[in-house]
Protein backbone atom coordinates (compact mmCIF):
# COMPACT_ATOMS: atom_id res chain seq x y z
CA UNK A 1 0.00 0.00 0.00
CA UNK A 2 2.70 2.43 0.77
CA UNK A 3 4.36 1.70 -2.55
CA UNK A 4 1.26 2.77 -3.76
CA UNK A 5 0.57 5.59 -2.09
CA UNK A 6 4.46 6.88 -3.08
CA UNK A 7 3.62 6.14 -6.73
CA UNK A 8 0.22 7.91 -6.66
CA UNK A 9 2.01 10.99 -5.05
CA UNK A 10 4.73 11.01 -7.77
CA UNK A 11 2.30 11.02 -10.55
CA UNK A 12 0.06 14.14 -8.66
CA UNK A 13 3.42 15.98 -8.32
CA UNK A 14 4.57 15.15 -11.76
CA UNK A 15 1.09 16.40 -12.94
CA UNK A 16 1.17 19.65 -11.23
CA UNK A 17 4.19 20.41 -12.27
CA UNK A 18 3.10 19.77 -15.87
CA UNK A 19 0.51 22.19 -15.20
CA UNK A 20 2.16 25.31 -13.67
CA UNK A 21 5.17 25.03 -16.20
CA UNK A 22 3.05 24.91 -18.98
CA UNK A 23 0.31 27.61 -17.49
CA UNK A 24 3.89 29.70 -16.82
CA UNK A 25 5.73 29.48 -20.40
CA UNK A 26 2.75 30.29 -22.47
CA UNK A 27 2.03 33.39 -20.06
CA UNK A 28 5.79 33.93 -20.78
CA UNK A 29 6.49 33.40 -24.31
CA UNK A 30 3.54 36.47 -24.95
CA UNK A 31 3.78 38.70 -22.35
CA UNK A 32 1.53 41.50 -25.09
CA UNK A 33 -1.01 39.09 -24.87
CA UNK A 34 -0.94 38.34 -21.51
CA UNK A 35 -1.24 41.41 -20.78
CA UNK A 36 -4.02 41.92 -23.06
CA UNK A 37 -6.06 38.82 -21.41
CA UNK A 38 -5.30 40.03 -18.45
CA UNK A 39 -6.47 43.83 -19.34
CA UNK A 40 -9.67 41.56 -20.24
CA UNK A 41 -10.71 40.54 -16.82
CA UNK A 42 -12.15 42.27 -14.24
CA UNK A 43 -9.75 43.74 -12.40
CA UNK A 44 -8.46 47.45 -12.58
CA UNK A 45 -6.08 48.29 -14.79
CA UNK A 46 -2.88 48.45 -12.39
CA UNK A 47 -3.55 45.28 -10.80
CA UNK A 48 -3.93 43.56 -14.50
CA UNK A 49 -0.56 44.90 -14.60
CA UNK A 50 0.99 43.39 -11.34
CA UNK A 51 -0.99 39.99 -12.11
CA UNK A 52 0.60 39.90 -15.65
CA UNK A 53 3.39 39.36 -13.80
CA UNK A 54 3.03 38.12 -10.64
CA UNK A 55 1.19 35.06 -11.46
CA UNK A 56 3.64 33.42 -14.06
CA UNK A 57 6.49 33.91 -11.42
CA UNK A 58 4.58 32.58 -8.52
CA UNK A 59 3.77 29.58 -11.17
CA UNK A 60 7.23 29.42 -11.70
CA UNK A 61 8.41 29.03 -8.49
CA UNK A 62 5.31 26.72 -7.89
CA UNK A 63 7.73 24.74 -10.14
CA UNK A 64 11.23 24.92 -8.72
CA UNK A 65 9.36 24.34 -5.20
CA UNK A 66 7.47 20.79 -5.88
CA UNK A 67 10.96 19.82 -7.66
CA UNK A 68 12.58 20.28 -4.27
CA UNK A 69 11.78 17.27 -1.65
CA UNK A 70 12.30 19.59 1.41
CA UNK A 71 9.75 22.58 -0.36
CA UNK A 72 7.31 20.04 -1.87
CA UNK A 73 4.37 20.63 1.43
CA UNK A 74 5.24 24.39 1.22
CA UNK A 75 4.64 24.24 -2.86
CA UNK A 76 1.49 21.96 -2.26
CA UNK A 77 -0.10 23.87 -0.15
CA UNK A 78 0.74 27.36 -2.30
CA UNK A 79 -1.36 24.95 -5.36
CA UNK A 80 -3.68 24.81 -3.27
CA UNK A 81 -4.31 28.76 -2.17
CA UNK A 82 -3.53 29.73 -5.85
CA UNK A 83 -6.32 27.26 -7.23
CA UNK A 84 -9.01 27.81 -4.94
CA UNK A 85 -8.33 31.60 -5.30
CA UNK A 86 -8.59 30.93 -9.69
CA UNK A 87 -11.81 29.08 -8.87
CA UNK A 88 -13.63 31.33 -6.82
CA UNK A 89 -12.71 34.07 -9.59
CA UNK A 90 -14.35 31.40 -11.78
CA UNK A 91 -17.41 31.08 -9.52
CA UNK A 92 -17.99 34.67 -9.27
CA UNK A 93 -17.81 35.15 -13.30
CA UNK A 94 -20.52 32.19 -13.23
CA UNK A 95 -22.26 33.84 -10.61
CA UNK A 96 -22.70 37.08 -12.61
CA UNK A 97 -21.10 39.13 -9.61
CA UNK A 98 -19.06 41.34 -11.86
CA UNK A 99 -21.35 43.01 -13.95
CA UNK A 100 -19.51 41.82 -17.25
CA UNK A 101 -18.61 38.03 -18.51
CA UNK A 102 -14.55 38.14 -19.31
CA UNK A 103 -12.97 35.77 -21.51
CA UNK A 104 -11.46 32.57 -20.17
CA UNK A 105 -8.64 32.91 -22.90
CA UNK A 106 -5.10 31.47 -22.61
CA UNK A 107 -3.19 28.49 -23.36
CA UNK A 108 -4.41 25.32 -22.05
CA UNK A 109 -8.08 26.58 -21.32
CA UNK A 110 -8.09 29.03 -24.55
CA UNK A 111 -11.40 27.04 -26.25
CA UNK A 112 -12.73 26.08 -22.67
CA UNK A 113 -16.04 27.47 -21.16
CA UNK A 114 -15.84 28.86 -17.95
CA UNK A 115 -17.41 25.53 -16.27
CA UNK A 116 -15.17 23.47 -18.40
CA UNK A 117 -12.38 25.93 -17.01
CA UNK A 118 -14.40 25.42 -13.50
CA UNK A 119 -13.96 21.55 -13.92
CA UNK A 120 -10.77 22.06 -14.82
CA UNK A 121 -9.21 23.82 -11.72
CA UNK A 122 -11.19 21.74 -9.47
CA UNK A 123 -9.47 18.97 -10.53
CA UNK A 124 -6.23 20.41 -10.37
CA UNK A 125 -7.19 21.78 -6.71
CA UNK A 126 -8.52 17.80 -5.75
CA UNK A 127 -5.03 16.79 -7.00
CA UNK A 128 -3.41 19.12 -4.97
CA UNK A 129 -5.51 18.05 -2.00
CA UNK A 130 -4.53 14.94 -2.28
CA UNK A 131 -1.11 15.39 -2.70
CA UNK A 132 -0.64 17.15 0.52
CA UNK A 133 -2.80 14.72 2.13
CA UNK A 134 -0.81 11.56 0.59
CA UNK A 135 2.65 13.44 0.93
CA UNK A 136 2.08 13.81 4.57
CA UNK A 137 0.97 10.09 4.78
CA UNK A 138 4.51 9.22 3.25
CA UNK A 139 6.03 11.28 5.81
CA UNK A 140 4.98 10.02 8.88
CA UNK A 141 5.50 6.39 7.39
CA UNK A 142 9.65 7.27 6.85
CA UNK A 143 9.34 8.88 10.25
CA UNK A 144 10.19 12.13 9.46
CA UNK A 145 8.49 15.23 10.10
CA UNK A 146 5.11 16.22 8.07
Amino acid sequence: MKKLFTALLHIEIAMLILLWSYASIVKLINMPLTFSQMHNQVFPIWMADILAYAIPILEIALVLLLLIPRYRKLALWLSIALLSAFTIYIILIKLFLFGRIPCSCGGIISGMSWTQHLIFNLFFLIISLSSLIVYQKERRWRGTAA
